[in-house]
């Protein structure tokens, strides 16, 4: 059973090797799909900053022709002060200028909003275009990691898998079974060794008469009572300074 055990802990590792190779190509697949995400959500961002700087630039041409019209009125009561003939006539065009002077004031004061806004509105499109071309320049440099790494994955993983049968192959079925189903639970590890009386799974100390069977070498499987991983005992090596 012992023997089963260090078999056992030896795909165990293969399965650890194996994970990082799979999570190394996830985190790649993640990171190109939060930067697809990132450019879809730019470019949506940047076409609506478009429609709204269009209706401004829209909106600021009719304040212009409204200024434009103020300017012609103004003009024409110029011309008409210099060839008025009564006060009343020319109280009606001082009125009717000052009005004009009024609106235009008015108008000049709001294109001079309109243009505060309108640079605003240009610098936040100039903003999400850098950072939709930056986030298209990191999506192609991985995207291009993600291609030469694909090849190095699966012949990582080719490598891992066979080197993996061989060893299970000596494994009996009903064990290996075991170590499956205990891994999916345990968050990979399924059979850890014991130090200094403790489980290496979950650290907690293990009772005595399961440490001594440990030791003695069980025919049959032992669990640790408290993460219930399969336990095993690895000798160690001893101590060269006390071997001399």
């Amino acid at each position: 059973m012992q023997n089963q055990l260090l078999l056992l802990e030896k795909v165990q590792k293969i399965d650890i090797q194996i994970g990082i190779i799979e999570e190394e190509e996830k985190q790649y697949n993640t990171d190109i799909e939060t930067l697809s995400e990132g450019i879809r959500e730019h470019e949506a961002k940047l076409a609506a900053l478009k429609t709204e700087l269009d209706e401004l630039e829209n909106a600021r041409r009719a304040v212009e022709d409204e200024i434009a019209l103020y300017a012609e009125r103004i003009k024409k009561n110029d011309d008409r002060l210099k060839n008025i003939k009564n006060d009343k006539e020319f109280n009606a065009v001082t009125k009717e200028l000052h009005t004009a002077k009024k609106g235009r004031q008015a108008k000049e004061s709001e294109i001079s909003k309109l243009n505060e806004i309108v640079d605003e509105k240009k610098r936040l499109l100039k903003e999400e275009e850098d950072k939709l071309q930056n986030d298209k320049n990191k999506f192609e440099e991985n995207n291009a990691s993600l291609i030469i790494n694909k090849e190095r994955w699966g012949k990582n993983l080719k490598e891992k898998t066979e080197e993996k049968a061989a060893i299970a192959k000596d494994i009996s079925p009903s064990l290996l079974k075991r170590y499956e189903t205990i891994k999916q639970k345990r968050q990979g590890i399924a059979i850890v060794s014991v130090e200094g009386d403790a489980c290496q799974g979950c650290y907690m100390n293990i009772p005595p008469q399961i440490y001594i069977q440990l030791q003695k070498g069980p025919s049959n499987l032992i669990f640790c009572p408290h993460c219930h991983r399969i336990l095993y005992w690895l000798a160690k090596a001893p101590n060269s300074q006390q071997d001399r």
